[in-house]
């Protein structure tokens, strides 16, 4: 038998077959990175969804009103009681006045694979009130950037989104 493949009878001719990558533990080097953060997870989600309301210079009733839903059923805020969420909501509010750097602070703190939804969160509560002003889509044009959000995934977040506060 040959071992050329257009040979009708050769069971075993040779294969070209892309190599795959190895595995590697940089990957993980991303997800976790070498700086403490004092930010917890919690804090970090209700930063972002609480400065989502906040970019326009005012909370508007439908804004709130999605805030506190997403409290109830997020798994990252759901399990806090009312007092542990008023305490995680001062201590939010408290470094958005003293720290400069709370956004690119607040957005490191949160694992990546968060990032997506963190950006659908965010952007759904700016579309609450039924209007986006140019300072929300400034602030939400940051998140993308700071969360590492490619341009494809954050047009098919906002198609879905826009879609759904438009109905």
């Amino acid at each position: 038998m040959g071992d050329q493949p257009d040979n009708p009878q050769a069971l075993f001719g040779p294969i070209t077959a892309e190599k795959k990558p190895g595995f590697s533990m940089q990957e993980l080097v991303s997800e976790f990175p070498n700086h403490p953060s004092d930010w917890t997870i919690p804090e970090a989600f209700l930063c972002l969804i609480l400065s989502a309301a906040f970019a326009d210079g005012r909370i508007a009733e439908q804004e709130q009103d999605e805030i506190r839903a997403l409290s109830r059923r997020s798994r990252t805020l759901k399990n806090l009681d009312q007092n542990e969420l008023a305490q995680v909501n001062r201590v939010v509010l408290k470094r958005r006045e003293d720290r400069p750097d709370w956004l690119e602070e607040a957005c490191e703190a949160l694992p990546k694979d968060m990032h997506l939804a963190v950006f659908a969160h965010c952007l759904d509560i700016s579309l609450a009130d039924g209007v986006l002003v140019s300072a929300e889509a400034e602030f939400l044009e940051k998140l993308i950037n700071l969360l590492t959000i490619s341009q494809e995934e954050a047009k098919l977040i906002t198609k879905v989104m826009s879609l759904k506060n438009r109905f």
